[in-house]
């Protein structure tokens, strides 16, 4: 049926005898009017319109869809009936059988009505009140934003006498509510309220969290969140552990166009930290402090992070983090091609029992300048760079160094598609040393100098080829590497190369020390050889094998690191991937003279997307001397299991081989519904740091969609 403009049936009909179209609805003057409707009746002596058939009343933003619609003018009351809908701005919808409003639609009332927020959320009420244009009071409702589960129930709703949605301020506000689980009460609320789905962030307090803890007791957090600006917050989480008293924790966040920055902290009245678990322990204050600010403008980056603790095991007890080591950094980078400039300050903080914060040193600074410049005649590349560092110890001894170099680089493209590289560089560095060059004490000042001429030769020769449907790529390699440093080694203090490990990642490298204190000596030369096969469905091959041989001199490496020969030990590795199902990585290092492995690192992670398998084996030979890695033999093997396209199930184990004992050991499983998700585990730790020993926690977070987490956490030391 054709509809008709109320604005020109009013005209038609009504003349001006009768109230004209803007009084049917008597809108606000900003406000626009629009009636639609198959059929409109008036009648002179009541003064009332009658509009039928798919009525569609539109006032401002507000819209009122009925069946049949009733204005009386007296009392200027419009009474909507059947199937109706009442859309307001904000995104809330009214359904209800009868609804009676306002000319304006800013008051209103309904009986057995349902409402539909953002987020698909829904409420339904015995009886609705609109007031104001702002307030909508629900009588005897259901809140959920879940679909009907079994016997027509949501999987969980609060039911309240009454709820009161405010759309200036978009919050729900409950009275005398009842939180339900399919159906079941489990927590009343005499009043709480929250924002409604439009609102993305709002000042006011989070979910709490509560637990158990043998060492801190009873806990409890209760998150406050202050909403300081669109692009900046702050969390505030007062707490109280039974056993050891309050606790306050702070999260600052602020966003800008140069970066972000993040602060935070924490304060705790709890019993002093002791190295010994029968040492007496009395009352103090306990804490840390952490950020990190990440900024970038132009061609320059800078930032900054830190964490600071009060001892050494407060973040572990407190649950907040449980690093060994504490990084302090500043830095300040510029990338402006072709060269390169980075400034850094550098701090640690020891958590582990053996450490000696005194011993432990500060950069201030470490720097470096590059530049990079040509092709030149030929084709060649220079670089050249300076740079220093600066560690100081409060106890102990303190070191300086500056260092200056340049290289020429000549790559070439071979007749028979070879790769040549032909480098040769020179480095000088200047040390100061106030202490001990060998231990960390203290001891007279010394200066030592030292001068690096350095030249490397490699090449490869990248092979392609195809047998059926496989394509293949064999790439023999090969590198001569002759270094002649000038100077007194014994003299310079060993800090940036105390850990090395050799394997196939640094074959190939100009000096397998991970700093410039340290350098290889002598002539050396490097082969080995690369593959890769892909066939069809994706099945992937992959691996390296290669060995260095010492020509002449040598450099004094650590004992058992599989280069202290004049043939190194075989490293490699390999990699399998027949399919999406299976991943298998093997690296190794193996003694030609003796037929030994010296190392296996084998993971394996297997199965379909819905059963995964995971297993990670690592065997290390002790490659002690000097600070490195000593031995070790540990099993990591883990399952995750995705039950239903709800339910997901884990499990993982750590068990250190060498001392036949497990490390870790975790399991737990998470359950997701479109409005709720169930997050459980636990674990348990059998390691030992000061006043802590071995630990089993349990955790819990319930999501609920539009009112937040739900979190509690048990953990027992035994």
């Amino acid at each position: 049926m054709r509809r008709l403009p109320a604005l020109f049936l009013a005209g038609m009909l009504l003349q001006a005898t009768a109230p004209s179209a803007q009084e049917i609805a008597r809108p606000a003057a900003d406000e626009s009017l629009l009636l639609q409707a198959g059929r409109l009746v008036y009648d002179f002596e009541a003064e009332r319109v009658t509009a039928e058939e798919d009525v569609e009343l539109v006032v401002g933003e507000q819209v009122l869809k009925a069946r049949r619609l009733v204005y009386d003018r007296h009392g200027d009351r419009v009474t909507a009936e059947g199937d109706v809908v009442w859309l307001r701005p904000g995104g809330e919808a009214l359904f209800a059988d009868v609804v009676e409003v306002t000319g304006d639609l800013r008051e209103g009332f309904a009986r057995h009505v349902g409402a539909r927020l953002d987020d698909d959320v829904r409420i339904a009420a015995n009886a609705a009140t609109r007031r104001e244009g702002r307030w909508t009071v629900f009588e005897k409702a259901v809140y959920s934003p879940c679909p009907t589960a079994c016997e027509g129930k949501p999987l969980w709703q609060v039911r309240a006498r009454r709820v009161v949605h405010d759309m200036r301020t978009r919050t729900l506000v409950y009275e005398h509510a009842v939180l339900e689980f399919l159906g079941v009460p489990i927590a009343w609320l005499p009043r709480f309220e929250h924002a409604d789905p439009t609102v993305e962030r709002r000042t006011g307090f989070l979910a709490p969290e509560i637990g158990t803890d043998s060492t801190l007791g009873f806990t409890l957090e209760t998150p406050f969140y202050i909403d300081l600006a669109p692009n900046r917050d702050l969390t505030l989480t007062p707490g109280l552990a039974t056993r050891e008293g309050p606790t306050l924790a702070l999260e600052f966040r602020d966003l800008e166009p140069l970066g972000l920055t993040e602060l935070g902290g924490s304060l705790a009245w709890a019993r002093e930290y002791r190295r010994q678990t029968d040492d007496e322990r009395h009352r103090t204050l306990r804490g840390h402090i952490e950020g990190r600010g990440n900024y970038a403008r132009g061609d320059d980056r800078f930032g900054f992070e830190f964490a600071l603790a009060s001892d050494n095991t407060y973040l572990d007890t407190f649950g907040y983090s449980d690093e060994d080591v504490l990084l302090e950094r500043a830095f300040f980078e510029r990338y402006a091609a072709p060269g390169f400039g980075s400034l850094e300050l550098l701090g640690f903080q020891g958590l582990r029992e053996t450490d000696d914060q005194g011993l432990i040193p500060l950069a201030l600074p470490l720097f470096e300048l590059r530049r990079r410049g040509g092709p030149l005649a030929g084709g060649a590349f220079w670089d050249a760079g300076i740079d220093g560092l600066s560690l100081f110890r409060t106890e102990g001894r303190d070191t300086q160094r500056l260092g200056a170099g340049a290289g020429l680089e000549i790559p070439r493209l071979g007749p028979i598609g070879d790769l040549w590289r032909l480098r040769l560089s020179a480095r000088a560095d200047l040390y100061r040393t106030d202490g001990d060059r060998v231990g960390l004490g203290g001891g007279p000042s010394e200066v030592a100098g030292r001068f690096l001429p350095r030249a490397e030769a490699s090449w490869s020769w990248p092979l392609v080829g195809g047998t059926g449907s496989w394509s293949h790529v064999l790439e023999p390699q090969a590198g001569l590497y002759w270094d002649r440093p000038r100077g007194d080694r014994d003299a310079i203090a060993n800090e940036d190369s105390l850990s090395f490990e050799f394997d196939e990642t640094n074959l190939f490298a100009a000096s397998r020390f991970t700093g410039v204190d340290r350098v290889e000596e002598g002539l050396r030369f490097v082969y080995g050889v690369r593959s890769t096969s892909i066939g069809p469905g994706g099945f992937r091959v992959s691996g390296m094998i290669g060995q260095l041989v010492q020509l002449d001199g040598g450099t004094p490496f650590p004992h058992d690191v599989g280069l202290d020969g004049r043939y190194s030990d075989l490293v490699g590795r390999l990699d399998l991937s027949p399919s999406e199902w299976f991943d298998a990585s093997y690296r190794f290092r193996f003694d030609p003279a003796d037929l030994g492995f010296r190392r296996n690192d084998i993971a394996l992670l297997f199965g379909p997307p819905r059963l995964r398998f995971r297993l990670h084996y690592v065997e290390l030979g002790a490659e002690g001397a000097g600070g490195g890695v000593t031995s070790r033999e540990q099993l990591v093997a883990g399952i995750r299991l995705e039950a239903s396209e709800r339910l997901t199930l884990g499990f993982q184990t750590r068990y250190d081989l060498d001392d036949s004992q497990p490390v870790t050991t975790a399991a737990g499983f998470v359950w997701r519904h479109s409005c709720l998700t169930l997050t459980a585990g636990v674990e348990r730790r059998f390691t030992e740091k000061g006043e802590l020993r071995d630990e089993t926690s349990f955790k819990l977070r319930i999501g609920l969609a539009t009112l937040g987490d739900v979190r509690a956490s048990s953990k027992l030391f035994e």
